[in-house]
């Protein structure tokens, strides 16, 4: 059967056979009149067919149905509260103490900040590091420069994440997360083994070049 280019994209996305995901888009199309009339009724039938293709909440809940479709129970469940944290849900705005996911200098950057709630909502491992030690290893999230690379962040992998399954599992587990939370990210490790993120307000700008003098 042929399936849609939305269809295969997400099945890339997120892993999982196309047929699932034509499954899901086909169960979640029954939902459709419920979500507009709760959400959108101030669109017309036009309007809201449109919104669907680019409207985050209504692929994390296809992209859930795929998953539990495929009997991936918990990477569903992951998938929604990565899309939770990434809108800044309240039940993911959970309090980052110091030196947890990042050194103490760069607690109170935003754009390190959500990556990390993102990251621990995929039930990654954060460092835990009073700035001098690290007295529990995870992952650790840096920020670009806020004059070069200002709406990037730059993540050192926790070191099982090898031996990691699922969606955030593996190599490219990471990567995963984060563009599944609406991210750019550079597909390949930085030197030194660093992933790299883009945050969405500057997916379209995200290389800013310097003013000329």
């Amino acid at each position: 059967m042929t399936h849609t280019r939305g269809v295969q994209l997400l099945s890339e996305q997120i892993g999982v056979d196309v047929e699932h995901v034509a499954r899901a888009f086909r169960i979640a199309s029954t939902t459709h009149a419920a979500i507009r009339a709760s959400r959108y009724s101030h669109l017309t039938d036009d309007q809201f067919r449109r919104l669907i293709g680019q409207d985050r909440y209504v692929i994390a809940v296809v992209a859930n149905l795929a998953m539990r479709s495929a009997g991936r129970i918990e990477d569903a469940l992951l998938l929604m509260d990565v899309y939770k944290a990434s809108e800044n849900a309240t039940e993911h705005r959970l309090h980052i103490r110091p030196g947890v996911g990042t050194l103490p200098e760069y607690h109170d950057h935003p754009h390190v900040q959500q990556a990390i709630r993102i990251l621990q909502a995929a039930n990654l491992p954060p460092i835990v590091t009073d700035g001098t030690r690290e007295l529990r290893p995870g992952f650790q999230v840096m920020p670009g420069c806020d004059d070069e690379l200002p709406g990037w962040v730059f993540i050192n992998p926790d070191p099982a994440c090898q031996e990691r399954t699922g969606f955030a599992g593996g190599d490219l587990g990471y990567l995963a997360v984060m563009r599944w939370a609406g991210w750019g990210v550079i597909t390949e490790r930085l030197p030194g083994g660093l992933y790299a993120a883009c945050h969405p307000d500057h997916r379209d700008n995200p290389f800013p070049t310097a003013p000329t003098s």
